[in-house]
């Protein structure tokens, strides 16, 4: 019964989820894989997730540019690549 119960708490919030979330999906290329990427908006910051699994808190610093400020690091070429996602200048 649980089980049943979870379900369909997770189900509702899936479907009823905010739809105004910003994200930006793109493919990238780490540690010689290619993963799907996907950077959600959040209040301050892009919450960056590698296939679906969480890998860093992302902000825009007007004198530094991109940086990580949370989660698994990340070299600095991929931090630029996500933030340039994130400005659109890549597609």
């Amino acid at each position: 019964m649980l089980k049943i119960l979870a379900f369909y708490k997770f189900m509702f919030k899936f479907v009823y989820m905010d739809n105004d979330q910003c994200s930006v999906a793109f493919e990238i290329k780490y540690s010689g894989s290619l993963f799907f990427c996907e950077a959600l908006l959040q209040a301050y910051s892009y919450r960056v997730y590698f296939n679906n699994r969480y890998m860093a808190d992302m902000e825009y610093d007007a004198g530094a540019g991109w940086i990580q400020t949370n989660g698994t690091l990340l070299p600095a070429a991929t931090i630029e690549e996500i933030g340039a996602h994130i400005d659109g200048q890549l597609d």
